[in-house]
């Protein structure tokens, strides 16, 4: 081939690539979320399926052939009953307070700029579980669900403020508010263990519920989660954009006509609502808010507008599996979910802070 005809073929190559990039570009403003849509996709079919076998494992008696007793809406037939009344309210319940601490994750790592913010170690989890054993102790009814809700909801605001105030005193630093959040938890958590030994004829069941548990759900957790938590996750994914043009540095954000102050505030206290709601029916379950948003960030990127949403699904995932194998690890027994989510979470916990440490 002639060297005219090289150049040519060679012109030609640049311009059609050029073309298909500009295809490809158009087609990307036009559908910018495009691919996060069958990662949704995806992952909320892995939510049904995971779901589906949490609420069929192991239920006395059901086989393929009796599996049409599971719609027969017959409370005396213990596969119904056991189906609807105890199976699957837990693992709504699991769903729901996925996405609510993944949220809360995802929202406290945006404003504080810190990876390692968690509700577990941002003492928002001790605060709430502290107010819950002291409400129990002066009150004395365990079923008092809206006095322990009040409770969980003043306990994870007065945990998080303390410790949002010693980490934003003078120049901030990532490190100081999880120093902060650790010795602010410490307290919170040696408080609560005084407290329990104070509460001796309940002793076992209030160690169980400290430890993050499921178990013994029931459709009025599902609705007072679901009227705390639910609509809050939506005015977050409304807010998301906040929390990018955040992301940009706080000058930048003022520039931009931004009330960084105001905007903290309203995140801390939609962070109050997620992890309130989530300790007063289950207890504190840590590391879900951690692990998630790093998670989502990998797989759908930056976008807080997507990442918000998407870390409510991986949420949910997340809780149902950890539930899943809190029931099959020990069965018939039953691990409180807490432990096994303590036991994904704390590995991941040493690696964010070696890369970190890396990084530095």
């Amino acid at each position: 081939m002639k060297p005219f005809q090289l150049s040519l073929v060679s012109q030609l190559s640049r311009e059609w690539t050029a073309l298909k990039e500009e295809q490809l570009e158009s087609k990307r403003e036009l559908f910018p979320y495009a691919p996060s849509v069958f990662k949704f996709i995806f992952f909320f079919l892995l939510l049904l399926v995971i779901a589906s076998i949490s609420v069929l494992f192991r239920v006395k008696g059901l086989t393929l052939s009796n599996l049409h007793e599971v719609f027969s809406a017959d409370t005396k037939n213990l596969i119904y009953y056991t189906v609807w009344h105890v199976r699957m309210p837990r693992v709504l319940l699991a769903i729901l307070i996925g996405a609510a601490l993944a949220v809360a994750g995802c929202l406290l790592q945006g404003i504080t700029r810190n990876p390692l913010s968690d509700p577990e170690i941002m003492g928002v989890n001790q605060g709430a579980s502290c107010f819950v054993v002291l409400a129990l102790l002066i009150f004395g009814d365990k079923d008092a669900s809206f006095v322990i809700l009040i409770a969980a909801f003043v306990g994870a605001a007065v945990g998080g403020s303390v410790v949002y105030s010693l980490a934003f005193r003078g120049e901030y630093t990532p490190s100081r508010l999880v120093l902060a959040g650790i010795a602010v938890s410490f307290f919170l958590g040696s408080v609560t263990t005084g407290s329990i030994l104070l509460y001796e004829t309940q002793l076992n069941e209030i160690l169980y519920w400290m430890a993050g548990k499921l178990s013994g759900a029931n459709w009025l957790d599902i609705k007072l989660t679901l009227v705390t938590a639910g609509p809050v996750i939506i005015i977050t994914a409304l807010l998301a954009n906040q929390l990018n043009i955040l992301a940009l540095g706080e000058e930048t954000a003022r520039g931009l006509g931004i009330n960084v102050l105001r905007i903290r505030r309203i995140f801390a206290l939609i962070i109050v609502l997620l992890v309130g709601s989530g300790v007063a029916v289950a207890g504190p379950i840590g590391f879900v808010g951690l692990m998630v948003p790093h998670i989502a960030r990998k797989i759908v990127g930056e976008d807080y507008r997507i990442i918000i949403p998407f870390s409510a699904l991986l949420g949910a995932n997340l809780l149902v599996f950890a539930d899943f194998v809190a029931q099959w690890v020990s069965y018939p027994a039953d691990t409180p979910v807490g432990v096994i989510t303590a036991l994904l979470g704390t590995p991941f916990f040493v690696y964010l802070m070696r890369r970190k440490r890396g990084a530095m």
